[in-house]
């Protein structure tokens, strides 16, 4: 099958020459990895630009490794409550870290885990870290569910991949939330440098996590790790990305408004209580009547990628309900947004929306 004309993911990345420049000073060094120049300088610039509540940025190879180096720096060693409804490098972190995943259901609003959710986990045992999700990587604020995890002496990190350069409804940044928040840079992001990802948390912490990014040796050693860092090479396509960002941001959230202004009358539910995100896609959840995997399928048929996220949802042996997600999961379908989309293709795909819906 050829390549759809409309295409879920459009990456937009600088290209080499905006790159290049920012090597100079590690080809000096002749030093390519191991936080060298670019990788110091991206996390400085990030953390002037993006930090809150006095927090830093560390850098990774990616959001995976980022969220299993903070098990790792933290000792989490047993069972880690994560949502049934994400992707599965959620589950692939907890696993990374030699921990134990701990399934429980989300909201049937929010998408998300919240202080009601997570008592199955807590009902269910012992639970030595908490990993919410930002669904979507949207903006909703998790201070409740921060509250709960401080109440029973609880990590919570979040994996917040598809959230950076977002904000809270407050209009703070995402990436204060919890002990940490961890954010992913691939390709398919919207801060995307090809493969990365940043753990924004205390700067107490930043030695811990930085040992645990280089096989549990550095400045703290802490005796666990990974091989978790970032190159110089991709530290590069991130400053010259920073220097972007906020353009590309400035369209995603064009195209969001207009999908929920034009598809508010289409009988898809639209994201609720979700901040001031930065669009990575557009979820939408479908009418019960509506097959998803066939509704993707009609939209191919007209050149544009649809995708299914987050499908299937995790399941595991002897976790309490998840007919939520399990819901969500068979339902929800999301719309490609573009750094660069024009209105011309924005507009073929909410007619392919409506006129699928309109269909039997």
């Amino acid at each position: 099958m050829n390549p759809p004309r409309i295409p879920f993911i459009r990456p937009t990345m600088p290209a080499p020459a905006e790159w290049l420049p920012f090597l100079r000073a590690s080809y000096q060094a002749n030093r390519f990895t191991n936080f060298g120049p670019a990788n110091r300088l991206l996390e400085e610039r990030l953390t002037e630009r993006f930090g809150m509540r006095g927090r830093t940025l560390v850098l990774a190879s990616s959001a995976t490794s980022g969220l299993a180096a903070m098990l790792l720096a933290l000792g989490v060693r047993g069972r880690v409550a994560i949502p049934a409804f994400t992707f599965p490098a959620t589950l692939r972190a907890v696993e990374m870290a030699g921990c134990t995943p701990v399934v429980c259901d989300v909201d049937q609003v929010t998408w998300e885990m919240t202080p009601a959710t997570l008592e199955q986990a807590l009902a269910a045992g012992r639970v030595d870290a908490v990993m919410p999700v930002r669904a979507f990587g949207l903006g909703r604020d998790h201070a409740a569910l921060a509250r709960r995890c401080e109440e029973a002496g609880i990590a919570m990190i979040v994996d917040a991949a598809a959230g950076f350069g977002g904000k809270l409804a407050s209009g703070e940044w995402l990436g204060g939330q919890g002990t940490a928040e961890v954010f992913s840079f691939h390709a398919t992001k919207v801060f995307g440098i090809g493969e990365g990802g940043a753990i924004a948390l205390d700067e107490a912490l930043a030695d811990d996590v930085r040992s645990a990014l280089n096989f549990g040796i550095g400045p703290k050693a802490i005796g666990r790790g990974l091989n978790g860092k970032l190159n110089e090479f991709a530290a590069a396509v991130g400053l010259a990305m920073l220097e972007r960002f906020a353009e590309l941001v400035a369209r995603r959230r064009e195209v969001a408004a207009r999908y929920l202004e034009e598809l508010e009358q289409s009988g898809v539910t639209l994201p609720a209580c979700f901040g001031d995100p930065v669009w990575q896609c557009f979820p939408v959840l479908l009418p019960e009547h509506a097959d998803a995997e066939d509704f993707v399928r009609r939209a191919r048929e007209r050149d544009i990628e649809l995708r299914r996220y987050y499908h299937p949802a995790l399941t595991a042996s002897g976790a309490a309900s998840l007919e939520t997600s399990l819901r969500l999961a068979a339902k929800m379908v999301c719309l490609p947004v573009y750094s660069d989309m024009s209105g011309a293709e924005q507009d073929e795909v909410i007619a392919c929306v409506e006129e699928i819906l309109k269909r039997p």
